[in-house]
């Protein structure tokens, strides 16, 4: 009995008085009972490892977003911009506001496939991602980033925006047009200062010149490529103000750089080659399309002592924060 009484004390230290200690020791200040009490919206949520539609608090699955699209590990600014991000990407699609919803699935608002709308996770998910005590530490501070932001979005010229993001510019981000062709205005090219913490901001694949040459063949018949028309003939035709590579000839065929990084799975479109031998040593600065805020940019910049609204504000152009009414309308804060 003695025995089995310390079981249950020793339990209840660990379950319950530890990971609440580490909590409040790492300065998260995530209280549920707290969370400023603004009338709830539920949104239908498509939920790919389910296949079916479930039903959620808009502030509930911002959290779950917020958790799978940022490392946890992030500075709480750059998490509070990334909630607010989210936030103004899935009210922008809520139906009962007026929103296109899910094209792809219907009657959902939103889904969890991060190829399509946003990635998401759920609490158990998470768990297994993080561990027992990582997942007491990081959900508290997801949920401290995402309840200090509570109702805020980002407009411009009072239109909601859409917010892209991607993980790395290496440098600079891109201008909307140059990547989609169509020019969006607070999607302009920008200065992204402090990347170098991403394990992608520089990464260089070695590729043999005989598969790289298959490769090309096997996507453009009509182009013919030689081994000479790689070593001789390759060469850039234009650069995005990013620095990434818009156009690329090889001989007489003329590529877009975002052809070039699908068929040979780059970081992103802004990269260099060399040759070693009967290799070509592709290297690649950032990750991702390098449009609107840079994850490692953003958390950066609250490393350097910048705001979430600051941080926004700097990779958004022209934009607002503006607190979202459950109506469906926007208004300043006070």
């Amino acid at each position: 009995m003695k025995y089995a009484a310390y079981f249950v004390i020793i339990t209840f230290l660990v379950i319950i008085i530890l990971p609440t200690a580490i909590v409040k020791g790492c300065n998260v200040i995530y209280k549920p009972e707290e969370k400023i009490d603004t009338e709830k919206l539920i949104i239908n949520v498509y939920n790919h490892n389910q296949n079916k539609i479930v039903e959620m608090e808009l502030e509930e699955y911002i959290k779950g977003v917020v958790a799978a699209e940022m490392p946890a590990a992030f500075e709480r600014e750059a998490l509070k911009a990334q909630a607010v991000a989210a936030r103004t990407y899935t009210v922008a699609r809520i139906r009962s506001l007026g929103g296109a919803g899910c094209s792809q699935h219907p009657e959902a608002d939103i889904c969890t496939d991060p190829g399509h709308c946003q990635a998401w996770h759920s609490k158990s998910e998470l768990l297994r991602r993080w561990k027992f005590f990582n997942y007491y530490i990081y959900w508290g501070k997801i949920s401290s980033a995402v309840n200090e932001t509570d109702g805020l979005i980002i407009t411009y010229r009072g239109q909601i925006i859409d917010p892209v993001f991607h993980s790395t510019s290496g440098g600079k981000t891109e201008n909307s047009e140059d990547v989609w062709g169509n020019a969006i205005p607070y999607l302009r090219s920008v200065v992204s200062k402090y990347e170098e913490r991403s394990p992608k901001f520089v990464e260089t694949k070695s590729i043999p010149i005989e598969t790289f040459i298959g490769i090309l063949n096997n996507a453009y018949p009509d182009a013919r490529i030689t081994e000479y028309m790689i070593r001789e003939e390759m060469c850039v035709l234009e650069r995005s103000e990013g620095g990434r590579i818009k156009y690329l000839q090889i001989g007489n065929k003329v590529l877009k750089g975002t052809e070039i990084r699908k068929l040979f799975g780059l970081n992103s479109t802004n990269f260099n080659w060399k040759f070693d031998g009967d290799n070509l040593e592709i290297t690649t600065i950032g990750y991702g399309h390098g449009v609107g805020m840079s994850q490692y940019g953003a958390d950066g910049m609250a490393r350097n002592g910048s705001n979430f609204e600051e941080i926004l504000k700097h990779y958004y152009t022209g934009v607002e924060i503006v607190e979202f009414s459950y109506n469906g309308t926007v208004r300043y804060p006070d």
